[in-house]
């Protein structure tokens, strides 16, 4: 058994433990954070104390059936099938104890003043659970009424049986506190996700907010000092946008109705994922913004190539009365970032930049540059897509960007190439050289280097492209680059008319392990030739990392998912395999 194996299983023994513990590292935590908050509120009132409760978190884990065959897939991916019956060996009996098809959970309540959390176990027999306590030095201590008390870390917890369930608390009072139907609340999280953690932050009292609100304006203040060259002015201003940058999220943060944070391992599509849901409260800022995450059609899909080395495309329209209220910071970053980049020019003097004339002409050129992103930024109209294909023979760079003033972009390219023509060993630019549809194309072969890697890799020179058109502008790079630059021109037109989501990246991890497998040194070369072994055991296309962002709850909310592939998974165990075997001299093996 190698070294990650058993740390694997006595990750999952404790968290069997854990569960028969009833999360006594949880609920102090909860304890303590209301303790604090509390000192703070003003006395409570005896009608107070039947203030309705508010749920403010729910947290659940699937029935240990459901984990202990996920722990096989990925053990399986591992070179380690069966890793569940080790898991079930170093449980001690509890998983015997736990209704293996009903979930495990955490139900935060408040009443305006303080948190209690609920833990809620599958277990129909308490006996048998306290006997399980018993294995790991837990006594019992009968409480009368059906409660018993159980010492654990220092923390007393409190135990009874309800039904089919038994839940622990911080306090006899608190169970009674219990949800009538645990399943009811848990099984929506378990339906989508192996873990679950949802924050109803609406239910959240005012005071915790604030504490948590004042805790980030605290943490703004520390993090700003005005530096040695820096003027009076200068800081004021700098210290006005990080103000409005905290209002902003403060904002947003007053705006969150609810946050879902899930893992998910899906075995049937051999794949796994963490997902964030956020959605906003009605009528907020923040579900204005949400709307920029709605699907809508771009100019620039094509440049998307899914089946590429590495992929990306983005879009969105911020909604007018949003950047309405944001103009003010916008304008703000917009000087801040002019004066930065005027200063770290001015200050180079290396190099190329030794010539007045060239800092000059990249000063000029970053100035235009910077007024055309300021303009994109007061429409809040973005579209960027870019791909790096790696396959075959050769390789290309694409990438394009819907800008408020191409022309403008294509001046401050110019504006530099002029200044480096006075440079003998400057190749020079062929201006307008082609054309593919409507868009003007400018190229040059730029020298790589002769020493170092690079020239290994890329060769003697690269073929760079600049494309200009109506209301895009478009780059390319590699001896594929124009090809691959004018299909995607054509396909973008093709799909200019499909709706797509707003944001995704994707990495094939096959494409970019085997380019580092042809310039990596022998040692290096061989662990990467390792995992790409392994990945010829996993279905073909199946090795991508995906990440992507998508419409929820109607247009309110957003979803984030990072997803890893089999292959993904299958390379993760073959490299910590490779890691294993090198720190302990021995054969390979997996998790």
């Amino acid at each position: 058994m190698t070294v990650s194996l058993r740390r694997f299983a006595v990750s999952a023994m404790s968290f069997c433990c854990a569960a028969l513990v009833a999360g006594a590292a949880v609920l102090p935590a909860f304890a303590q954070t209301s303790a604090t908050a509390e000192a703070d509120a003003p006395a409570e009132s005896p009608a107070d104390d039947a203030a309705e409760l508010e749920t403010v978190a729910v947290a659940a884990l699937s029935g240990h059936q459901t984990v202990l065959s996920d722990i096989d897939f990925l053990g399986g991916l591992a070179g380690n099938p069966g890793l569940s019956g080790i898991v079930t060996f170093f449980s001690g009996g509890a998983l015997e104890v736990l209704d293996g098809s009903r979930p495990i959970g955490v139900v935060v309540q408040t009443d305006g003043a303080q948190f209690t959390p609920i833990v809620c176990l599958p277990v129909a027999d308490i006996d048998r659970l306290l006997q399980v306590g018993e294995n790991f030095n837990l006594e019992p201590i009968d409480a009368g009424n059906g409660v018993y008390e159980l010492e654990a870390n220092d923390q007393v917890l409190f135990f009874k049986n309800v039904g089919q369930w038994t839940f622990a608390a911080q306090s006899v009072d608190a169970l009674d506190l219990a949800p009538a139907d645990p399943a009811a609340t848990l099984q929506s999280l378990v339906d989508s996700y192996d873990l679950g953690v949802t924050l109803r932050a609406a239910n959240v009292p005012e005071i915790y907010r604030e504490i948590a609100l004042e805790q980030l304006r605290e943490g703004m203040e520390q993090g700003l000092e005005q530096e040695a060259d820096e003027s009076d002015e200068d800081f004021a201003k700098r210290r006005e946008l990080a103000q409005a940058q905290v209002e902003q999220i403060e904002d947003l943060i007053k705006g969150l109705d609810t946050l879902t944070v899930g893992w998910n391992i899906d075995a049937e599509n051999r794949q796994t994922f963490l997902e964030v849901v956020a959605i906003a409260a009605p009528k907020t800022d923040m579900a204005l913004a949400m709307t920029a995450y709605r699907p809508s059609s771009t100019g620039v899909s094509g440049f998307h190539r899914p089946e590429s080395a590495a992929s990306l495309l983005t879009h969105g329209d911020t909604p007018d009365e949003l950047l309405e209220k944001q103009q003010e910071q916008i304008e703000a970053a917009i000087a801040t970032f002019r004066k930065q980049a005027d200063k770290a020019i001015s200050e180079s003097e290396e190099g190329p930049l030794a010539d007045p004339d060239m800092r000059e002409a990249l000063r000029s050129a970053a100035n235009d540059l910077i007024d055309v992103y300021a303009q994109m930024a007061r429409d809040g109209d973005a579209e960027l897509a870019g791909s790096l294909d790696l396959s075959g023979e050769g390789w290309d760079l694409i990438a394009a960007a819907k800008v408020s003033d191409p022309e403008k972009v294509e001046s401050a390219f110019k504006k530099v190439a002029e200044a480096a023509s006075k440079d003998e060993s400057f190749p020079g630019v062929e201006w307008g050289y082609a054309e593919h549809a409507g868009v003007k194309l400018h190229g040059m072969s730029a020298p790589v280097p002769e020493n170092g890697q690079a020239r290994d890799t890329l060769g003697e020179s690269v073929r760079l492209i600049m494309g200009v058109g109506n209301e895009r502008v478009y780059f390319a790079a590699g001896p594929r680059g124009e090809e691959a630059l004018k299909a995607a021109i054509d396909r973008s037109a093709s799909m200019a008319d499909q709706e797509v989501m707003p944001a995704e990246v994707i990495v094939s991890l096959k494409q970019v392990l085997t380019a580092a497998k042809k310039v990596a040194p022998p040692q290096q070369a061989g662990m990467i030739g390792m995992v790409l072994d392994g990945l010829e055991q996993t279905a073909e296309g199946k090795d991508h990392l995906r990440v992507t962002v998508e419409a929820a709850e109607s247009g309110r909310g957003a979803r984030i998912r990072y997803l890893l592939e089999e292959g993904v998974l299958a390379a993760i165990g073959k490299a910590a395999a490779a890691a294993g075997n090198q720190m302990q001299g021995g054969a390979p093996g997996g998790f």
